[in-house]
């Protein structure tokens, strides 16, 4: 079987090969009308528009996990790729930074001495907002380094995306090492195909706001049914129609688009919860990896919005400054139960039990060797099967073998 070669979007290969086109495509100007389309709310908004608490948020995980993220893909590969696919004007009306510039600067500061290019590009539809983006990345081009290759695209992000896949499928090749952040007003021009084909790529990384709040309001429209077909990948979304009880329906249309991501192939997936000034889901940002380090930075992003673990943010919370009456920390013994659940009653490495914690729970591996391990070892909760000479009692150190009796 022939090695499928890696490639990356360079001026060059835009140019040369088109795999992206700088016009809008034909299907933008067909755009669909109702909601999600022509009527969705990036339409009503202006250029510019203020920004939100939970908004920021998001840009808060983006920002750790791509500062995260990048100085390990550019110690070991020569070229990384940043597609934003709706990347907006580039600032909000209070100067506060867009994703895009976000990206940028991070990577100017955890880039510095490291000569691997690094590939921006920016895809955005509506040309007053694509023209405001141009002007604001010109403003600091200057300040970027000579490995740096920024593209700004005027056009869909399903459509640039596909020509960009088909591509390189045409060349037997495959992406190189990509971040791909997906965030939508609405929910048209994201078809689970498009996120199903770029996580073919092995060592590509997706970053989705999953517009909830909008998705459930219209899942019963009589117009929308092929829309959410195409968005969900299936028509299981359907089932949800018989379903009145809204925290069950919530729990059933999140679990239908995760398990769709899982299905696809996509290795480990986490969501974060992001609530509105009423206190109810409005979307939620959903992440895509084949890599344990990679969702392990991914959670360590999360954890630093929400240092409770819940991966949740309010913007109730937020907007009233509620007063909490006991200090915030991790549900522990949440935790501890997770891990007798699935070790009781035989032996595990530290090794194994960490990989444990951080693809199936919500935790990291700094949250249980002292918290949990340490006080059930004093107090005979659990044993060790093996451990290196010289270990220290409430320890454990590589090698080490736990008995949960």
């Amino acid at each position: 079987m022939l090695k499928r070669r890696e490639v990356v979007l360079t001026s060059e290969e835009l140019s040369s090969v088109k795999l992206i086109s700088r016009d809008k495509s034909k299907s933008e100007r067909a755009r669909h009308i109702g909601p999600g389309g022509t009527n969705s709310l990036a339409n009503k908004l202006e250029t510019v528009w203020q920004i939100d608490a939970h908004t920021q948020s998001k840009h808060t995980i983006l920002r750790r996990y791509w500062e995260a993220w990048l100085p390990i893909m550019t110690k070991y590969n020569q070229r990384v790729l940043y597609i934003d696919g709706f990347a907006g004007p580039g600032l909000y009306a209070g100067g506060e930074d867009g994703s895009p510039l976000i990206a940028l600067k991070s990577a100017v500061i955890t880039t510095q001495g490291q000569k691997s290019e690094v590939v921006f590009t920016f895809i955005e539809k509506d040309k007053k907002r694509f023209d405001h983006l141009v002007q604001v990345i010109e403003q600091i081009k200057a300040t970027l380094p000579p490995n740096f290759r920024v593209h700004c695209v005027n056009g869909v992000f399903d459509d640039q995306m596909t020509e960009v896949l088909d591509g390189i499928d045409q060349q037997g090749a495959r992406l190189a090492p990509s971040l791909v952040f997906i965030d939508p007003f609405g929910f048209s021009h994201t078809p689970f195909r498009t996120v199903q084909r770029i996580m073919q790529n092995p060592r590509c990384e997706i970053l989705v706001t999953f517009m909830y709040e909008e998705i459930n309001r219209f899942l019963g429209h009589p117009d929308h049914g092929d829309t959410y077909d195409l968005l969900f990948g299936t028509a299981a979304w359907r089932a949800v129609l018989e379903v009145a009880e809204p925290d069950r329906r919530r729990r059933m249309i999140h679990d239908i688009y995760r398990d769709q991501l899982l299905s696809a192939g996509v290795e480990y997936v986490r969501s974060f919860e992001m609530l509105n000034q009423g206190n109810r889901t409005d979307y939620f940002l959903f992440f895509g990896t084949h890599n344990l380090r990679g969702l392990e930075k991914m959670k360590e992003a999360m954890w630093k919005v929400d240092p409770l673990g819940a991966f949740q943010f309010s913007d109730f919370t937020d907007a009233n400054r509620t007063m909490k009456l006991f200090p915030d920390r991790p549900d522990f013994e949440g935790l501890t139960r997770m891990i007798l659940g699935r070790f009781k009653g035989g032996e595990v490495s530290i090794e194994n039990l960490t990989d444990f914690v951080l693809s199936d729970t919500p935790f990291l591996r700094t949250h249980f060797k002292t918290q949990i391990l340490k006080p059930m070892e004093l107090e005979g909760a659990l044993s060790i099967a093996y451990a290196k000479e010289g270990r220290r009692r409430g320890t454990f150190p590589d090698g080490t073998v736990i008995r949960f009796p």
